[in-house]
């Protein structure tokens, strides 16, 4: 079926004819991404998720976030917007939705291969895009993260997969505390917001020849904190997700200070951002208990995103004290 919707596409955007069959790119956790070589050049299809697109406003967050990409690569910051094709960022065929990217030779690193040199270098770029004036936009965007309490005790009544529930079961009391906490810290921050990518883990940043980062796939960018946004970066680019490194985590926060990047509510926002770790938790949580789900292959990797999440949650509060939160 995506061999002929993606020939579609090729054709209303005039594209070209496929010289060999659409190869699907492995990494994402949201969307599926195809590599496409026609007889124009090689192009990244990113063919979006269906549950998502379903959303009321789902059409305009995306043509949002590649406008706010091209916006950031015309400022400086190392970027790879989506294609304009058309007039048109978003490409629709039948009911599917797609972006449309040239391909890049660059590649995502594992977290045993982050470096001091790497963080820096992304922290560099983060205070370079924190400096970007998005203040006409600001209408547009929504705060990323939900304000409300997650009601565990619902997903914990609906989950048939025996190893998950009886992770949730372990962390609940802990989680449903620091829940409350993170709310709170939310609402002390709120006052101080900007217009940013959000998502900048190891997936998310390509690395070039040259070894420099390209920050990819902006789907989530919108209103943010800028230290919760500093403090969660630094933590995925100090190995947080496998491990922890101090030394990285500082090289981070020093860098982003250097670079004349404002760090206030500190405190705070560290506790904040523990909610952005619960609402990927909770989104994944609704894949299995097939909430928002499309296939099987989806469910299945919800249940391991709930498995990894849940790790990188109780490291991340083990290892606050040594981040200073």
């Amino acid at each position: 079926m995506i061999d002929n919707i993606i020939n579609k596409l090729l054709i209303k955007c005039n594209l070209g004819e496929l010289l060999e069959k659409p190869t699907r790119v492995m990494g994402g956790l949201l969307n599926r991404m195809y590599k496409v070589k026609t007889t124009t050049g090689i192009y990244a299809i990113k063919f979006l998720n269906p549950e998502v697109m379903a959303r009321e406003d789902a059409k305009e967050n995306h043509i949002l976030a590649e406008t706010l990409s091209n916006i950031a690569k015309n400022n400086g910051v190392k970027a790879l917007p989506a294609k304009i094709i058309n007039n048109e960022i978003l490409q629709q065929i039948e009911e599917h939705y797609f972006l449309i990217f040239d391909w890049f030779e660059g590649r995502a690193i594992q977290d045993e291969e982050i470096t001091i040199e790497k963080s820096i270098k992304v922290a560099k770029e983060l205070a370079k895009l924190h400096k970007i004036d998005f203040t006409e936009f600001k209408d547009k965007c929504k705060a990323y993260y939900d304000t409300t309490e997650i009601n565990w005790d619902y997903y914990i009544e609906k989950i048939d997969n025996k190893q998950v529930k009886e992770l949730l079961l372990q962390n609940i009391n802990r989680y449903k505390i620091l829940d409350k906490q993170a709310i709170k810290s939310l609402d002390i921050i709120s006052k101080d917001m900007i217009i940013s990518h959000r998502d900048l883990d190891l997936p998310n940043v390509l690395w070039d020849k040259n070894e420099n980062p390209v920050f990819i796939d902006w789907e989530s960018s919108g209103l943010v904190n800028p230290s919760m946004e500093v403090i969660d970066t630094a933590w995925n680019w100090s190995g947080g997700q496998k491990y922890f490194d101090k030394e990285k985590f500082r090289a981070f926060i020093n860098t982003y200070k250097e670079n004349n990047g404002e760090l206030t509510n500190y405190y705070e926002a560290g506790k904040a951002d523990f909610k952005a770790k619960f609402g990927w938790l909770e989104y994944n949580l609704k894949r299995i208990t097939v909430l928002e789900c499309i296939d099987e292959e989806e469910k299945n990797l919800g249940e391991k995103e709930v498995i990894r999440t849940i790790d990188e949650i109780n490291k991340f509060d083990f290892y606050s004290k040594y981040m200073n939160l």
